[in-house]
């Protein structure tokens, strides 16, 4: 799918292209593309040479379960404060500051939460 996706992307690009002459928007068309075959490159390879642990692996304990982390809200305030931090270089230090606080304050809760897991 997402090679299909960044083939179409890149004929959209090159039709583009041709049509406007439009740097900035066939830039932009050939990252969504590139993006797209990266994405598809690592889940093929994960497909094709990804780790399936053997049977004889499996300890006393039964099958090797993968970590899952739980649901949290920590991400949120990642995304909200980098917004913040990364709009202050904008807009000025009223935003930069308290981004960065909310930023190093997510990335604590976030820590502290996936050592408390049981």
């Amino acid at each position: 799918m997402f090679a299909g996706f960044a083939v179409a992307v890149a004929v959209f690009a090159a039709v583009y292209w041709y049509a406007s002459y439009d740097y900035a928007g066939t830039v932009l068309l050939a990252l969504a593309s590139g993006l797209s075959t990266v994405t598809a490159a690592y889940l093929w390879w994960q497909h094709r040479f990804g780790h399936v642990p053997s049977p004889d692996a499996r300890g006393a304990g039964g099958p090797e379960t993968p970590y899952l982390p739980h649901a949290s809200i920590w991400p949120f305030g990642v995304g909200v404060g980098a917004f913040l931090a990364l709009n202050g270089l904008v807009l000025g230090v009223g935003y930069a500051v308290p981004g960065i606080v909310v930023v190093g304050a997510s990335i604590i809760g976030f820590v502290s939460q996936t050592r408390r897991r049981s």
